[in-house]
Order: C-alpha cells, then structure tokens, then sequence
C-alpha cells in the first residue's frame, strides 16, 4: 500500500511529460520543416557542381574554395559588414533618446508613443524604400527642396543609388527594432535607483554614466544584435536603393541564384553568411550573458 502514491506520482509525473510534448511537437515539427530542412538542403546543394546551367549532384569543396578566392565576394561581405555596423551605431544613437523619453518620461502618452514607434511595421517594407526613392532621387523632395532654397545647384546625385542611400534606408527600417528591446531594458530600471544617485550628490552625467547605461545595457546589446545581423543579411532594401553599383552580399547570393543560375554557388555563399550569423548569436549571447549578470 505504501508504494502506490510513489507509483501514482511516478505516473502524474509521465503524464505532464507526455503534455509537455504533445504541446511541443508542433512547435517542433514547424522547426523542422521550415527551418532545418531547408538548411540542410541548402548546405547539401553547397557540395554540388553545375554543368550547362543544371545541378549535378556530387561533393565538391571547389564552390567554398571559390568564394575564398574571388576578391568581388569578399568586397561585397566588407561592404556588408561596414553598413551593418553604421547603420547599428547611428540607431543606437538615435533609439537611446527616444526609448529613455518613452520609458521614463512620456507619463500616460507611452503607449501611445509605442504604437507610433511600431506602426511603420504595418505597410510593406517595399513601399516604405519606394517612399525613399522619391525622397532620395535627383528629382525628388530632399533635392528639389535643396535647388529651392540654393543650398547646391545641382541635382546630389549620391542621395541615390549608393551606399549611403543604402544605409539611409537600413536606418528608417531598423530603428524601431532597436527602440524596442532598449525602451523595455530601460523601463525594467527601478526610479529609485536613479534618485538614489542623485541623493549621493551625482549629476545628470554620472547618473546616466554609472546607473542607467549600465543597466541598460542588455537592451543595447539585443538591439545591436537585431540590426546588425538583419543588415548584414538585407536584400531588399540595398536592391531597390543601392542600384546595383555596390553589391552587398545578400545581393551577390541572388545573382547566383537567378541570373548565372549557378545554384551550388549560391548555396554556399548563402552557407558561409549562415555560420557568419550564427558566430556572432554566439558571441552576442555572451556578451548579453555578462551584461545580464547570468552565470555563463
């Protein structure tokens, strides 16, 4: 008799175990069938080799060691990385302000201003980098404003069609996912932290120096993460803004896909980006780790 309530706990134990799955398994199925199997095909496809524009299954390390030797792709990951880290650091700079201001000091208008950070999210990224366009262009707002008032007299014909548009555009796209994660790290710190400086005689600087950026720092640190490996990644925006003139190297994988129709090629550039992203997640978590104070 006295073995039967462990055995009914053993039993209750099993049952939440089996829930617990049941309530997984299609989390985990979605996983599997969108994300790792398409990887692993693609990391497959990596070893294959073209022949009069068709796949010919095999293994060969000769498309790795093409990318490693073709100077084009490695000018076009540095320009990757560069906007990348510009774009990173100029919305760091502008989101910091803008997540204290709605944290700690819009009062009862915060949601309100939360809703205004994430409503560019409800119209379509390719008509927002087709507003910029008409912004950005040699007949557009910014340059006929320009000619209006005689700041230039001529048309800048780098607003568009640059690397510097590129970055404009990666900029506007990315702010609000860097306001986010920084506004909600901001917002976790408790006021009376902050008083408790100022009552030990700390000016606005040092407060901010030694309290607030400290422990704000894993927002930072999430939204650096967000922006940089969603720029490093970006196709559409440097597609449609950057005019082909620089191509980044989101750009130089569609142009193996679809106008050399070299596939394996392409498969493994897409490849050598994958262990890029997944590198800095590792070195990022890290970091966010002993930001956060977790044990590693």
């Amino acid at each position: 008799m006295s073995a039967s309530p462990a055995i009914a706990l053993k039993a209750g134990e099993k049952r939440r175990r089996l829930f617990a799955a049941s309530g997984l398994a299609p989390l985990m199925l979605w996983q599997l069938v969108f994300f790792v199997a398409p990887v692993l095909l693609l990391l497959t496809i990596s070893f294959w080799h073209t022949e009069r524009y068709r796949m010919v299954p095999g293994f060969t390390l000769d498309n790795y060691a093409n990318i490693f030797g073709n100077p084009a792709i490695w000018r076009s990951l540095l320009l990757s990385v560069e906007t990348a880290a510009f774009v990173t650091i100029v919305c760091a700079v502008l989101s910091y302000p803008i997540a204290y201001f709605i944290a700690k000091k819009a009062g009862s208008f915060k949601s309100i201003l939360l809703v205004a950070v994430i409503a560019p999210f409800w119209i379509s990224i390719v008509m927002r980098v087709a507003a910029w366009r008409l912004l950005l262009g040699e007949n557009g707002v910014l340059n006929q404003f320009f000619l209006f008032t005689g700041l230039v007299d001529e048309p800048l014909s780098f607003l568009l069609y640059s690397p510097l548009s590129s970055a404009i555009g990666l900029i506007y796209a990315y702010l609000p996912i860097y306001i986010l994660p920084l506004y909600a790290a901001i917002d976790n710190i408790e006021d009376n932290l902050i008083d408790a400086a100022k009552d030990l005689n700390a000016g606005p600087l040092r407060t901010f120096w030694e309290v607030t950026l400290p422990l704000s720092l894993p927002g930072l640190i999430v939204g650096a993460v967000f922006c940089f490996i969603f720029g490093l990644g970006e196709f559409v925006t440097p597609a449609l803004l950057g005019g082909g003139k620089q191509m980044m190297f989101s750009q130089i994988i569609e142009d193996e896909f679809h106008r050399r129709l070299d596939w394996p090629t392409g498969a493994a550039i897409a490849v050598v980006l994958l262990c890029l992203v997944f590198a800095l997640l590792a070195v990022s978590m890290k970091w966010f780790r002993q930001a956060s104070g977790e044990k590693l």
